[in-house]
């Protein structure tokens, strides 16, 4: 007969206090509460009772935050032990080991009763001596995968699981950016992995005003289904959480200043992972981009037609092929193509706009980068790829930029395949999640340390921000990458939602996945306006509805409400293949699409003057750009919204994300639509709101129709606001755009 063995006891055994952390001893392990603010707790948990230093260090230290308020009480009873500040009330259920938390005697999140924590060790082996390799082309250009090698020990981690016990009504939000377009995670399994189009993020906020805060970098799984809810991670030294709860009574009403719980679960968020830079005018302006731009001539000339046309320009970007041909990743002109690129970007700059490239961190092996970087042992392990997680690589990586471009007149970097492992691009076909996120444990463990696997990205950019701050102190930084990671922000890191294609139903969830992403933590976030995939063909991902791209008016009419939408983003940016992206490329002049393709560019600069609140708000005071309604209001029909936002704390955006236009009647400049081009539009009951476009105002609380030609999305303005625009050389405040 099978003998039961009983599993290690939960009940605290020991309790020990060390300044503002607890120390919680059962035979299962040690629980280690750590106070940070009186309304921000880190909970750890070991079954060694050691804690490693290395998991959470792209965290701020503790030294660095002002802990002046956090001072605890610690209570013991028969059944818990309580640890209180002025905000919260953290209490350990003495028997069962688990923790949650109150507040007035009113619990508002608690771990699983039981079996809370699981913790699975497993040990990691690094590739040795002769490592045989196989060449991938990608999308990304041709990479090395692993597929034989001697293995040696380098060191054990852990599969960790946290359990959680949600109340019954309460929704989710965040985890960064997938583009499958959900919104309220509850009921729903998230995998939280870094691909082209995901943004994996470990940070979920509560409906009932409660942030978590994961310290890992590894590989991780969000679960709330009926096999229970749990945040599972691929690879950490100990379980680790943060939880952040801001009173409720610190939300405030006057929109000068932050507006609600939620916004001060960012602003504590920040607080841990770093303050958001404040991003230089130019890349609040209007961005041009398209795969691509291929000389000197041709950059200069774009340029030139925006001058000749009237029509504002911030930055203009030069995509992939700067380089020599054959040296991909090289950081590097092709003298040919670019024989004078100080002189280009003076001329540039001579027009106020400005010049970013992208630099890759795959790297041909022919290439002088690469040879440099072979030589000096900073590549991944085996790979052909830069190891940003180190270093002397980052350093090396930025010397690379900054003789070959930055010390030509380079000021702004797009940071591209800064997740330089997508295995999920490898094939003909879309693959199931689970399938993808398999395959992402195994290409990034074969090369990377797996407990930092989902964070390449932040450590990418956090190396080309730190050489460009020193070396050049008197450039702002601005960095656009596709990947990110809690802490990006304090490196001038914009996002963006990667290589979509041109759909309807893409463009929907591309509004959803911005009101997601606003709760990320990391502010400046943008969009390939009218995806970067136009056309259908192989493989999967080359998944366009428009095989005509410009020449067919159902494709003007899809960009154009993509470009609004873009124009209500932190960065407005203009991007993609198979057609040009220029205003012009969409009909010329006296036509609707033009037309308002040019009147939107110009409502950005007339909001400029708010635009550049926001953005100082932002840094100063932790705030959004990007802001769900429910960030913003008390109204509780908001929560279920995602498909309008505030820009700032006065404008409401509401997306036009379904075709209207009957293009069997249209004709030239004449429009004709299937129906009324009119949406439904909610205006929470927290205020009174003006219609942006003629000023007419309604009452709060109510769905209301609202017209919507080509030419306009609706825009709200809350009545108990004003919105600083700049016209006629003035700035001047407005409710609406008619004043």
């Amino acid at each position: 007969m099978l003998t039961a063995v009983p599993g290690k006891s939960c009940s605290i055994e020991e309790v020990i206090q060390k300044n503002d952390c607890i120390l919680l001893k059962s035979e299962r392990g040690v629980l280690r509460i750590c106070v940070y603010f009186d309304d921000v707790v880190r909970v750890s948990f070991s079954v060694d009772g050691t804690f490693d230093e290395g998991q959470g260090d792209h965290f701020l230290e503790r030294n660095c935050l002002d802990l002046s308020s956090a001072a605890l009480t610690l209570q013991e009873t028969d059944n818990t032990i309580k640890i209180i500040t002025k905000s919260l009330v953290t209490v350990i259920d003495r028997e069962k080991g688990f923790v949650r938390f109150e507040r007035d005697g009113v619990e508002i999140f608690s771990e699983a009763p039981v079996e809370n924590y699981t913790l699975e060790k497993f040990d990691v082996y690094k590739n040795v001596g002769q490592i045989k390799t196989e060449e991938v082309k990608t999308a990304d250009g041709v990479k090395k995968r692993i597929v034989a090698a001697n293995k040696e020990y380098q060191e054990s981690l852990f599969h960790t699981t946290l359990r959680f016990d949600f109340a019954k009504d309460e929704k989710l939000f965040g985890l960064g950016q997938a583009e499958e377009g959900v919104w309220n995670l509850r009921g729903t399994t998230q995998y939280l992995h870094q691909a082209n189009k995901k943004i994996a993020v470990p940070f979920l906020i509560s409906s009932l005003g409660y942030g978590l805060l994961f310290t890992t970098q590894s590989p991780s799984i969000f679960s709330d289904t009926q096999y229970g809810s749990y945040f599972y991670t691929n690879a950490d030294y100990y379980m680790d959480y943060f939880f952040i709860a801001p009173n409720a009574e610190c939300s405030v009403k006057d929109v000068t200043s932050s507006s609600s719980v939620f916004t001060e679960i960012i602003a504590r968020m920040r607080a841990l992972t770093g303050k958001a830079t404040l991003p230089p005018d130019f890349a609040l302006g209007y961005v041009q981009s398209q795969e691509r731009y291929e000389t000197q001539e041709e950059i200069l000339a774009t340029a030139a037609e925006f001058k000749k046309r009237g029509i504002p320009l911030s930055l203009i970007v030069l995509d992939w092929l700067s380089w020599d041909d054959g040296m991909w990743g090289q950081k590097s002109f092709d003298k040919k193509r670019f024989p004078d690129v100080p002189g280009m970007i003076k001329k540039l700059h001579d027009d106020n706009v400005h010049f970013m490239i992208s630099i890759w961190p795959t790297m041909d092996e022919k290439s002088e980068n690469y040879k440099e970087m072979k030589e000096k042992g900073t590549l991944l392990n085996g790979v052909n790829i830069c190891n940003s997680f180190d270093a002397a690589a980052r350093e090396l990586y930025w010397e690379q930029a900054k003789r070959g471009l930055a010390d030509l007149g380079v000021e702004s970097w797009w940071c591209d395949s800064s997740e330089p492992v997508t295995p999920e691009w490898n094939h003909m076909e879309r693959q199931l999640p689970e399938k993808v996120f398999s395959e992402y444990l195994q290409a990034t463990g074969d090369i990377m340390p797996p407990q930092k696997a989902n964070a390449y990205g932040l450590y990418h950019a956090r190396g080309m921000s730190e050489g460009q701050t020193r070396d050049f102190p008197e450039r702002q930084m601005l960095i656009l990458t596709r990947s990110g990671y809690p802490g990006s922000q304090r490196y001038g890191v914009t996002l963006w939602s990667g290589d979509t294609s041109a759909k309807w139903s893409v463009l929907k969830n591309q509004v959803v996945q911005a009101c997601q992403f606003g709760l990320s933590g990391i502010p400046y976030w943008t969009v390939d306006i009218g995806g970067f995939f136009v056309k259908k063909g192989e493989p999967w991902y080359w998944d366009g509805d428009y095989q005509k791209a410009t020449e067919d008016p159902a494709y003007r009419e899809l960009y154009v409400r993509w470009f609004e939408f873009g124009a209500f983003l932190p960065m407005f940016r203009a991007h993609g293949t198979d057609c040009r992206r220029e205003p012009w490329a969409f009909c010329d002049e006296t036509n609707v699409f033009y037309d308002t393709l040019v009147s939107y560019i110009k409502l950005r600069y007339e909001l400029m003057p708010y635009i550049r609140m926001v953005s100082k708000r932002v840094t100063e005071n932790d705030e959004s750009f990007i802001r769900p309604l429910f960030m913003e209001f008390s109204d509780s029909n908001v929560f279920d919204i995602s498909s309008q936002f505030m820009f700032g704390p006065s404008i409401m955006v509401c997306p036009v994300t379904e075709p209207m236009m009957d293009f069997e009647k249209y004709k030239s400049c004449e429009i004709a639509y299937k129906c009324e081009p009119v949406v439904d539009v909610y205006l929470p009951a927290d205020c009174d709101w003006y219609d942006w476009w003629n000023g007419k105002k309604y009452n709060g609380g109510q769905w209301i129709k609202v017209d919507a030609p080509i030419e306009k999305m609706p825009l709200f303005v809350r009545a108990d606001s004003k919105v600083l625009v700049e016209r006629n050389g003035e700035i001047k405040e407005a409710i609406c755009r008619v004043f």
